[in-house]
């Protein structure tokens, strides 16, 4: 039997990515709202986000890109992984303003259509930044 093709793999990927994603989505919600509670929307947003990033790395880089995390691999990637998830915590909280305050949507409402957003663009920037091999 062959090996999946390249773009079979990167699908395969995608697919596992979006899983975690769509955990830790809930993680972040989840945050987000009890933290909404007491402080303004968008440090909620931005603590929940700090919180579900460690998650995600973890999970994404064992699961999702198939590598071990050893210290040293958590040395070298975890900043540029976190770099790159400043990136979506940035368009997160744009997105999620934008949202709330100019459109008036809920902030649930808001974090779904947010959250998709966010995984397509953290998803190409790992890979074409970090987990550039066809082994993910």
């Amino acid at each position: 039997m062959t090996a999946p093709s390249s773009g079979r793999r990167r699908a395969a990927a995608f697919v596992r990515y979006a899983m975690v994603g769509t955990l830790v989505f809930g993680v972040d919600l989840v945050i987000t709202l009890a933290l909404s509670r007491y402080v303004h929307y968008l440090i909620a947003n931005t603590l929940a986000f700090v919180v579900a990033n460690a998650l995600q790395f973890a999970v994404a880089h064992v699961w999702v890109f198939r590598r071990t995390l050893t210290l040293r691999d958590f040395v070298r990637l975890y900043p540029a992984t976190l770099s790159i998830s400043l990136i979506g915590l940035a368009c997160s909280n744009l997105l999620v303003f934008v949202g709330v305050d100019l459109l008036h949507q809920s902030l649930v409402a808001t974090k779904v259509v947010t959250a998709v957003v966010v995984l397509f663009v953290n998803y190409s920037l790992r890979v074409m930044l970090l987990y550039r091999s066809d082994s993910a």
